[in-house]
């Protein structure tokens, strides 16, 4: 098992444009905190929370692997609901739930790439 702290050390060794995407998801996520009173802000904190904890655990088993988009997982029943929100929403809570869906969106799709060239990867060894 490896130290979870590793992964901070690793991501600063991946290309430019990897560390820089995840510190905007991470930013991303956190800017949950300006809009604290609306209940769906808390649940963005709390899905990232765990996120990260899941990451973190695949990251002690299987290192920084393609396999560590499976730490996004939760994000999926969390963006649905983020869209479904989003008419609802008013001016900068509408655009940060845009930006954040958005984000998430094309997280998740790199995210599905990497998971599928991990397991097929693996499968054909």
């Amino acid at each position: 098992m490896r130290n979870p702290l590793r992964f901070f050390i690793e991501l600063m060794e991946q290309p430019l444009w990897v560390s820089l995407w995840v510190l905007f998801l991470m930013l991303v996520n956190m800017a949950s905190l300006a809009f604290w009173q609306e209940a769906i802000a808390r649940l963005i904190l709390m899905n990232f929370l765990a996120s990260a904890m899941l990451m973190m655990g695949l990251y002690a088993r299987f290192g920084f692997t393609k396999i560590l988009g499976l730490g996004h997982f939760p994000w999926i029943p969390l963006l649905a609901y983020v869209v479904t929100q989003i008419p609802a929403a008013e001016a900068s809570f509408k655009r940060y739930l845009l930006v954040l869906s958005v984000s998430m969106a094309i997280s998740l799709v790199l995210d599905t790439i990497d998971v599928w060239t991990y397991f097929t990867t693996r499968l054909r060894r």
